[in-house]
């Protein structure tokens, strides 16, 4: 298992540093196939087999991966070697790890903070960078030793709300200390970074973390202060490249902007199958207006999934994003006042990470990347996870359900249109809930006795 720490704490990296002089460009792949070793040895000892298709994301990815296999071979010019379906047979491999191995809180808890620890490992290796060659060009940006700017500002996005959810509430001393340095370091290599996608999906990111706070005004000033004040004393940061752009930068969006035309003459040439995996940047020159720079990849994450393996593929993308969405909105729901805290955090943290992260592949060609894959991964086994804390709570909510719709006169329809929910979620009174009476549900802060509710007391109990 701590190999598979290792490897998440080393995604941010296109080569993990030191171990690169080990197995050169196959570092990564060398530590997949080592986790997935341990995966298949684990997989023996379990007692419960995972469900690896019980979320419909799960069997999007599987079909995302087939028509990309499709397409490589049927239509793909670059070699195997350097063509995206390396990626995407990895991911797969990612896939059957973390279903297979992620099957506590525990060891949740330990992949989200080497996932912290990747965001703090690659913030260190900016500043470092931006450090050594500030003074060798104007307005540098630094971020090549973990691949591009952009993609670093992406990838940090995932993870950053989660952080900053755990800083103030983590079980040990140790670990807000922890929290608490990976989001400051990560906060001035971001905007030293001054990706403008970048931070429009992290300000998307943190106004889902605002939207689900109970305490908006103080987290507000807190989000604020993080992000806004680093960006104030430098010349370079993403708001002034937003509002004062130098010609650098027109001429970075104008190169977006050719892209994005391309891209959309190759989805009305061949809409339904593409160009092509990995063909967008080689056969971008026969549909780019003459005159403009024609060897840019996509830089729109769903343009360039559309324009290489067709609008269906767009649509089986897209589909990924939303049950991934759906299965964290669901689990924080679930686990909100009865669950444990880092499950909450958790689902609420991820939740935002990839909203932000969704805004930011507007501008960016990020389909691929390792941290995004991941939570992707993670989006499967929270709802797994949930069900192992909250069973009881479930059936004992259908139970009482059951007994007030008897008390009532009433044949119980558990099942239909109920919804199940925990109970010390929702408190609900018997009229609502047999259709009865106008009276709203009764909550938990109105005592009982107060005219709201009838049930016997029990009942009440079971429910508290």
């Amino acid at each position: 298992m701590i190999l598979f720490y290792f490897l998440v704490s080393m995604m941010p990296f296109a080569d993990p540093p030191l171990l690169h002089y080990l197995a050169g460009d196959a570092t990564f792949k060398l530590l997949g196939a080592l986790c997935a070793v341990y995966a298949v040895l684990y997989l023996g000892q379990r007692k419960v087999f995972p469900s690896y298709f019980a979320t419909w994301q799960s069997r999007f990815i599987v079909l995302f991966y087939l028509i990309a296999v499709l397409s490589s071979f049927t239509k793909g010019l670059a070699p195997i070697r350097e063509s995206p379906i390396v990626s995407c047979t990895s991911y797969i491999i990612l896939f059957f790890v973390t279903l297979t191995v992620v099957d506590s809180l525990n060891r949740l808890r330990w992949v989200l903070l080497s996932a912290a620890a990747a965001l703090a490992f690659g913030s260190i290796f900016v500043i470092r960078e931006w450090i050594t060659f500030r003074n060798v060009y104007s307005d540098f940006r630094p971020g090549w030793s973990v691949g591009d700017s952009n993609y670093f500002a992406s990838a940090a996005i995932l993870v950053v709300p989660f952080v900053y959810l755990r800083l103030r509430s983590g079980e040990f001393r140790w670990e807000k200390r922890f929290c608490a340095g990976a989001l400051l370091i990560a906060a001035v290599a971001l905007t030293l970074c001054a990706s403008r996608g970048g931070f429009l999906g992290l300000m998307a990111a943190f106004l889902v973390v605002l939207w689900r706070s109970r305490r908006r005004l103080r987290n507000l000033v807190l989000i604020g202060l993080l992000v806004l004040v680093p960006t104030l004393g430098l010349s370079n940061s993403p708001i002034r490249r937003l509002l004062r752009p130098t010609m650098s930068d027109r001429q970075s969006s104008e190169n977006r902007i050719a892209a994005w035309t391309a891209g959309w003459r190759m989805i009305k040439a061949h809409p339904v199958a593409g160009v092509g995996l990995g063909n967008f940047k080689e056969l971008m020159p026969r549909y780019a207006d003459p005159g403009v720079r024609s060897d840019n990849i996509g830089h729109n994450s769903y343009v360039e999934v559309a324009a290489e393996m067709g609008i269906p593929q767009l649509l089986i993308f897209v589909g990924i994003l939303f049950f991934s969405y759906r299965s964290f909105e669901q689990t924080r729901q679930k686990v909100q006042d009865s669950g444990p805290k880092l499950l909450y955090e958790a689902a609420l943290g991820l939740e935002a990470g990839l909203i932000g992260h969704a805004v930011g592949a507007l501008t960016l060609s990020a389909e691929y990347q390792k941290l995004f894959w991941l939570v992707l991964c993670l989006s499967m086994c929270l709802p797994a996870l949930a069900r192992q804390v909250v069973p009881a709570d479930e059936r004992r909510t259908v139970r009482a359900r059951g007994l007030l719709s008897w008390r009532r006169g009433r044949q119980p329809t558990i099942g239909g249109s109920w919804k199940t929910r925990p109970v010390n979620q929702s408190l609900i009174s018997g009229g609502a809930l047999s259709g009865t009476s106008d009276k709203r549900p009764r909550t938990r802060r109105e005592p009982a006795g107060s005219g709201v509710d009838s049930t016997p007391r029990f009942l009440q109990k079971a429910r508290r």
